[in-house]
């Protein structure tokens, strides 16, 4: 009988247990990650471990060099200012500066000569100092457009374009008035004499004169012309009122004591932008091409062109002069300044080899601020005295026995010019 031959099963059985595996050893030589990090570490020489530190040193210190130099820039720039003002080298013709003015800088900044003091404004407030530094007025005063009018006795902040406007008097008090529209213009005259022109409903405008104690004494409404500004005699009689109309420009005079207009000048085809007494009787009115000269009887006296030159800069002098800087270039730094008295005759002529930043005057003498010096000089245009090296200001303006109010953002300083003194 034949016999089955069983083969072996590889299928474990049920009482069976499964075959184990043995365990796989590690091999002999095979070193684990943390040996081999010690390893290295135990490899590396005496001097690359030295190196190594420098290395790490040397990042360090360069970080913080790097931080230093970043605060240190942040510090110039923040104090950049009081740095050009303790640089400023002054000639052997003139006295270091004597007095010192602190500013509240703000944006929109603007200034004006307020008596011996200094008027300055920004878009959040308003400051008035005397003439011995001292702070004699300041309010908070919010603006969108600053800007200042002011005399011997107090000075005139207002916003352009807007209804507010304040008065600050040197002992502290200020008062303030809101019209009842928009601002277009704001002058002082020598005597206290303020001309506000607004906007008027139903009228081109009006034009509002108010005394020394702000009450308004003269009103009159403009219903064909457009007003641009008005401005009263030193004396506080008359009015002269700057007005637009299709034929050009003109100039309407008129008596606080009386509501007839009393003269007018016609400038056919000409655009005034501004005018100005310069005497008690005589007035300057200029447009970007020549200025003229007349009465407050509205008579022409002379008319001085310039000449196809650029205006660049003027100031008026209500001792008698009117100083224009003119320019071949709308760009350059070489400017003439010409000196005409009140009947429009020459005074006098100059060359500079440099921008104006600043142009002034008062008492029959000029000042011109330009960026590496201020040159002060006679109504004539001869030259008194100069400063060097006054860099950093912004304005200046002229102040009794040959001083110089030098204002920057933050700071104005006064100068002494020896030969002017």
């Amino acid at each position: 009988m034949a016999r089955k031959r069983l083969k072996k099963s590889n299928k474990p059985t049920p009482d069976a247990k499964p075959e184990e595996k043995p365990a796989e050893e590690p091999a002999e030589n095979a070193p684990d990650d943390e040996e081999e990090d010690l390893k290295f570490r135990i490899e590396r020489t005496p001097e690359e471990r030295r190196a190594a530190r420098r290395d790490a040193v040397g990042a360090v210190v360069s970080l913080v060099l790097t931080l230093v130099l970043f605060v240190a820039c942040l510090l110039v720039w923040h104090f950049r200012e009081r740095f050009e003002r303790d640089a400023i080298v002054v000639s052997d013709r003139a006295s270091v500066a004597k007095e010192e003015y602190i500013l509240e800088s703000g944006a929109g900044q603007v200034f004006a000569q307020a008596g011996s003091g200094l008027a300055a404004a920004s878009t959040s407030g308003l400051e008035l100092l005397d003439e011995n530094a001292g702070l004699a007025a300041s309010r908070l005063f919010p603006m969108n457009t600053p800007a200042i009018a002011a005399c011997a006795e107090f000075a005139l902040f207002y916003d352009l374009g807007g209804t507010n406007m304040v008065v600050a008097r040197f002992d502290g008090t200020t008062r303030e008035l809101t019209c009842a529209g928009d601002i277009i213009s704001a002058t002082v005259s020598q005597g206290g004499v303020i001309a506000v022109t607004t906007e008027c409903t139903g009228y081109r405008a009006l034009v509002t004169v108010y005394n020394s104690a702000l009450d308004p004494i003269y009103e009159w409404y403009s219903s064909s012309a457009w007003v641009m500004t008005a401005a009263v005699s030193p004396d506080g009689r008359s009015m002269a009122v700057l007005v637009y109309t299709a034929a050009g420009s003109e100039v309407r005079f008129f008596s606080l004591t009386k509501t007839e207009q009393q003269a007018e000048l016609v400038a056919e085809d000409t655009l005034l932008l501004d005018l100005h007494w310069i005497s008690g009787s005589q007035l300057c009115a200029y447009s970007s091409e020549a200025a003229w000269f007349f009465s407050a009887k509205g008579e022409l006296a002379s008319m001085y062109s310039f000449e196809g030159r650029y205006l660049s800069a003027c100031t008026f002098d209500s001792a008698g002069c009117a100083v224009f800087a003119l320019s071949d270039y709308r760009s350059g730094t070489t400017e003439t300044l010409v000196s005409l008295d009140t009947a429009g005759a020459v005074l006098g002529t100059a060359e500079l080899q440099s921008e104006i930043i600043a142009l002034t005057a008062s008492g029959g003498e000029v000042l011109v601020l330009c960026p590496d010096a201020a040159v002060l000089l006679s109504g004539s245009l001869i030259e008194k005295g100069r400063l060097y090296g006054v860099t950093g200001f912004k304005y200046g303006i002229l102040r009794s026995r040959g001083e110089a109010l030098l204002i920057s953002t933050n700071y104005a300083e006064v100068y002494t010019f020896d030969s002017a003194a």
